[in-house]
């Protein structure tokens, strides 16, 4: 019984990697092709199995770019303590890798389809803009807590989708240029998460003991 145990664990951790090789090949056609052009046939090259190895998991292409997206989010992102803001904000934006084509095009291709596929916007939102959107707070969250920004500064609209917007717009507009991320955040984060001042609570008490 314990060999039939192991055989089944192996088979089954070989369906899973294979699973994982052709959900990341699948997200590299995405990046380079966009979501419409993208064909089974070509993935089922890249990824070298046979397209009833993939239709025997996926009904069609949406169900498989979801799982891929979910694939994408679990892998999550990795929020650095630094110790300053600045510093913090640099290694996200260079964790998220703005300088690598793979980027730019993936968010390229997903905005443009989820627009008329509520399915693959919900994939997008939950497992790309969400873990986004909860690095950038969290970042912000620690700045508040040094007393580096002001706790207003987490209510600023549109904080979270400014790297993405621009790591799009860049894609669009100056596909061989890519988004500098220190510039970014010199230029345009800092500035906007500072401009509100930091209310210390020694600053508090002296200007009600002067009235």
């Amino acid at each position: 019984m314990e060999a039939v145990s192991v055989a089944l664990q192996a088979r089954h951790d070989a369906e899973v990697a294979r699973e994982t090789e052709i959900l990341g090949t699948a997200l590299a056609l995405l990046a380079e092709h966009g979501y419409a052009a993208m064909s089974m046939d070509a993935l089922a090259k890249r990824a070298r199995v046979s397209k009833s190895t993939i239709y025997g998991r996926w009904t069609g292409k949406r169900p498989l770019v979801v799982d891929a997206l979910r694939l994408a989010g679990r892998a999550g992102i990795t929020v650095a303590d630094t110790g300053s803001l600045r510093g913090d904000l640099l290694a996200l934006g260079r964790g998220f890798d703005m300088s690598h084509p793979r980027t730019g095009g993936l968010l390229l291709a997903l905005a443009h389809a989820a627009q008329t596929d509520s399915d693959l916007a919900g994939a997008v939102a939950e497992n790309l803009v969400a873990p986004f959107t909860a690095a950038i707070l969290e970042i912000v969250d620690r700045a508040v807590a040094r007393d580096e920004i002001a706790p207003a500064a987490r209510d600023l609209p549109y904080l979270a989708s400014l790297l993405p917007s621009l790591v799009i717009a860049r894609r669009l507009l100056a596909p061989d240029d890519p988004v500098d991320v220190d510039a970014v955040v010199d230029a345009i984060l800092l500035p906007l998460l500072t401009a509100t001042p930091v209310r210390s609570a020694s600053s508090g008490r002296g200007r009600s003991s002067s009235r």
